[in-house]
């Protein structure tokens, strides 16, 4: 019996993307991968264009495809988890509606998966976009990688193939600040590159603002790095043995050497610093607790208002 690969397509304002992209991962299991079956998982986040009727009138066609539009838009990450949690293939690909990832390079995962690997990604060994984010996005993973205690391989997005056992293991996490590709290098499992090259996007423009890179390296670090809360208490011993010296110094040139000592100034500037500092570890402090609370709410990561093909809505949402 052969063995069925779901591609899983997020999308959100791509009705003019979405057929071409469908076209070509059909054209390229048809002549590339022909002994393996096709499942394709679409999941709209309230497109406000025509995207849903357009994913309707491709499914008309296709038995094989499922497709969730969500009730607003619930943000990229879960997209993907919807998506991961629908699908029921014996493997799953995560592949964006721009085709700036190449679906071409699905065969060369699909091969690192019969070679015994659990988890195939793609690193970008060259990237389209804007300087601004590809400069952030190139500090980001070095500084990521700096502080966490968890290794998240660099220049790769969520462009990869997941073995069933990892999907399911995936989808039954209850995090629900969710950075999928921590999440996928915390599981572990025999995992291996597969080095491409990014395309442009294929028409209209990104959806993905400098904006909501800012949020996903947030909740990148908050997920897998207790660094800033370790250096919160390092910081504050090392300020603490600062003021400690200059109380001595001061002290010293006062009793010792009879200089008076101007501390108005002195004072303004310290206690701007020490105020500075302190808000700004309030501020990191409040972004971890901030997800301690989302956790504790239990709420749905999407609420699902529509469905195609799918006979009940998946279980871990």
């Amino acid at each position: 019996m052969s063995k069925t690969i779901s591609v899983c397509i997020p999308v959100y304002n791509e009705s003019e993307n979405i057929v071409t992209a469908v076209a070509r991962v059909e054209e390229l299991f048809r002549s590339e991968l022909p002994d393996y079956g096709l499942e394709l998982v679409v999941t709209d986040n309230a497109s406000s264009d025509d995207t849903w009727d357009v994913i309707k009138g491709l499914a008309q066609s296709r038995p094989d495809m499922k497709a969730l539009r969500f009730s607003r838009n619930f943000g990229y990450q879960n997209s993907i988890f919807a998506a991961l949690s629908t699908a029921s293939g014996d493997a799953v690909v995560e592949l964006d509606a721009d085709l700036e990832d190449p679906p071409e390079v699905i065969p060369r995962f699909v091969e690192k998966w019969r070679e015994g690997y659990d988890v195939v990604y793609g690193v970008r060994s060259k990237r389209y976009g804007s300087l601004i984010i590809r400069a952030f996005t190139l500090i980001f993973y070095r500084l990521l990688n700096m502080m966490s205690e968890q290794d998240i391989p660099r220049d790769s997005g969520d462009f990869r193939l997941l073995d069933r056992k990892v999907v399911a293991a995936l989808v039954a996490m209850p995090e629900r600040n969710l950075y999928l590709r921590g999440l996928v290098a915390f599981l572990g499992f025999r995992q291996t590159p597969v080095v491409y090259e990014r395309h442009p996007r294929l028409s209209g423009a990104s959806k993905f603002r400098f904006f909501h890179y800012v949020i996903l390296a947030i909740d990148a670090f908050t997920a897998f790095t207790k660094f800033p809360l370790r250096l919160i208490g390092v910081l504050g011993f090392l300020l603490f043995s600062g003021a400690l010296v200059l109380a001595a110094y001061y002290l010293g040139l006062h009793f010792v050497g009879g200089i008076p000592v101007q501390g108005f100034t002195t004072l303004v500037i310290l206690m701007l610093i020490l105020h500075g500092i302190t808000f700004i570890f309030l501020g990191i402090l409040g972004e971890y607790l901030s997800r301690i609370f989302d956790d504790s709410k239990m709420r749905p990561r999407v609420v699902i208002a529509e469905t195609i093909h799918v006979e009940k809505p998946p279980e871990f949402l």
